[in-house]
């Protein structure tokens, strides 16, 4: 990742740093490259620098206007656009690409460039995504009445390495559910931890999706939030969403009043949200 990106998102408090990548050892299994259409809720959502579009964040389409990220992610003062329906990063053919038009994070988390606990916030696009339930699709919240899986998938676009290498693909790796204390001396309320020795999220993929499969389906179990400044070192902190389905709800709502008073095309479409 550049070191513009770098002052810009990256905010170090000792050890623990805000998550912008997946860090994967060449020699870990279970971690790689993304197939077409494996996982086709997920969002990147890139900001405008000097002359063109770069990697930001990532996201999770929620309903086709609606993408759930990371509170630190919603900077209102960024131009930030949202791209769907494609595993390459830096493709200006494939997919499609909505403007953001509108952030909301939790009222409750404090943006300073620190680790926070309300590390949740929703995005609205200009016009709804085409979803077709192949290449774009939307995924729902899991359910408060399931325990998340011992074994979640985390994904994310950003580097690598430790050379700040990025890959030009989506990255996937598979990590278990640890003990909330194994990440935080003093555990946050509403938080998951999540990892694997030497595969894991690390600088570049705050905001994005940690999805667990259950009886078949896919849930939105997590979202990326902060870890270690060191990749690969331990486990991550995500935002449990199953504690935020009511507060996502609400802010859907909201989302879809403040569209329609502002004369947009459509009201926002929900597709298959229990939590409604």
């Amino acid at each position: 990742m550049c070191s513009t990106l770098t002052a810009l998102a990256l905010a170090l408090v000792g050890e623990i740093v805000l998550l912008k990548a997946i860090y994967i050892k060449p020699d870990v299994a279970n971690g790689g490259d993304v197939a077409e259409n494996s996982f086709p809720y997920m969002v990147q959502i890139q900001q405008f620098m000097v002359v063109s579009y770069v990697h930001h964040c990532g996201g999770t389409l929620v309903t086709s206007r609606c993408i759930l990220t990371a509170a630190h992610c919603a900077v209102d003062s960024l131009k930030l656009r949202a791209i769907a329906g494609t595993v390459w990063r830096d493709s200006e053919t494939l997919g499609q690409r909505r403007p953001i038009v509108r952030l909301l994070a939790h009222e409750r988390y404090v943006q300073d460039g620190t680790t926070h606990p309300y590390d949740i916030a929703l995005a609205l696009v200009e016009e709804p995504f085409d979803v077709d339930g192949r290449a774009i699709a939307v995924i729902a919240l899991m359910p408060d009445y399931y325990d998340p899986p011992g074994a979640m998938d985390v994904l994310g676009f950003g580097k690598i390495d430790h050379d700040d290498t990025l890959p030009d693909r989506l990255r996937v790796v598979e990590c278990r559910l640890h003990a909330v204390e194994d990440c935080q001396k003093h555990p946050s309320e509403g938080t998951l931890c999540v990892g694997n020795p030497g595969a894991t999220a690390c600088q570049g993929d705050s905001g994005g999706p940690v999805v667990g499969r259950i009886d078949g389906s896919d849930w939105l179990v997590g979202v990326v939030s902060f870890g270690m400044k060191s990749c690969g070192t331990g486990p991550i902190i995500c935002t449990d969403v199953r504690v935020y389905r009511e507060w996502i709800g609400q802010r859907v709502f909201d989302l879809s009043v403040w569209s329609e008073e502002n004369e947009a095309d459509t009201m926002i479409d929900v597709y298959v949200q229990p939590y409604l």
